[in-house]
């Protein structure tokens, strides 16, 4: 082969192409799609992440809510140290998550035969109880007339460990409500003078 014929062919195959061969130069596709779509999927897999976290700790709380109601249901009265007992049992059923950190309240309902169920005694940890004598509003059915139930409430302020998708704090609770099994109506008996600011989970 010459000079002139090889430095002709060469000349031909690097000659640039202009704008128009942009449109068949396909080097680096993939690397550009990539760039792409790379942070949309990153963003849906920490969010996918995040929301499981979320149902988890939603499942804790509604086991909570429900297996509280339960234990107190089961009693005929509540003493200082079976309020202390559930409290505590709650901090085992919230883990991994922690118990101190999450608002608990136990609440006997009656009714006396008007269809307005009114506290009979409230107890609470990092929530206000609620007065003897309050008005509750609760979905029709729940308390029998006349009647009771004990509500249990669970409140959880959940801040992702990541905070991609779900940016703020979510408060998730849940409120279970369980007639009495033993008697019509669950006293509650204190040993003393207690707020209820020490009935907490601690042990």
């Amino acid at each position: 082969m010459s000079a002139t014929s090889f430095l002709s062919r060469f000349t031909r195959r690097s000659k640039w192409r202009g704008i128009q061969g942009l449109c068949y130069n396909e080097r680096g596709v993939s690397a550009v799609e990539f760039a792409l779509i790379a942070p949309v999927m990153i963003l849906i897999y920490f969010g996918c992440i995040e929301l499981s976290f979320l149902m988890r700790i939603e499942r804790r709380v509604t086991s909570t809510s429900a297996s509280l109601g339960d234990l107190t249901a089961r009693l005929s009265t509540v003493t200082d140290q079976d309020m202390h007992e559930m409290f505590a049992a709650a901090k085992v059923m919230m883990q991994p998550y922690d118990a101190a950190d999450s608002s608990l309240r136990i609440t006997s309902l009656v009714d006396n035969g008007d269809g307005n169920p009114k506290v009979a005694w409230s107890d609470s940890y990092n929530l206000t109880a609620l007065a003897p004598g309050t008005k509750v509003t609760v979905a029709a059915g729940i308390v029998p007339s006349p009647g009771s139930v004990i509500m249990a409430e669970v409140y959880y302020t959940y801040q992702s460990p990541f905070g991609y998708v779900l940016q703020n704090e979510r408060t998730v609770s849940d409120t279970f409500y369980l007639r009495p099994r033993r008697v019509s109506e669950i006293n509650r008996t204190h040993t003393g003078n207690n707020d209820g600011k020490s009935l907490g989970p601690t042990s």
